[in-house]
């Protein structure tokens, strides 16, 4: 699961959950720097728009690869 909040910069602050799913995907997105909020959450803030899409687009490329064979997407 993949939440959308904000910081108190107003700056996008995209949470990942669960970590231990992601944290392949954070490793190799070397862009931005990720935190760990918690043992249930890891996190990454993108400072404008075009970060945020460019992880959405590369998390969703992410998850789908994860998925078993024969159940992915056409």
């Amino acid at each position: 699961m993949i939440s959308l909040t904000f910081t108190a910069e107003h700056k996008y602050q995209l949470e990942f959950t669960p970590p231990e799913f992601w944290r392949e995907f954070a490793e190799g997105y070397c862009g931005i720097p990720w935190m760990e909020i918690s043992s249930d959450r890891t996190a990454i803030v993108a400072v404008n728009y075009s970060y945020l899409l460019d992880l959405l687009v590369q998390a969703r490329l992410y998850r789908l690869s994860r998925l078993p064979s024969g159940s992915q997407l056409k």
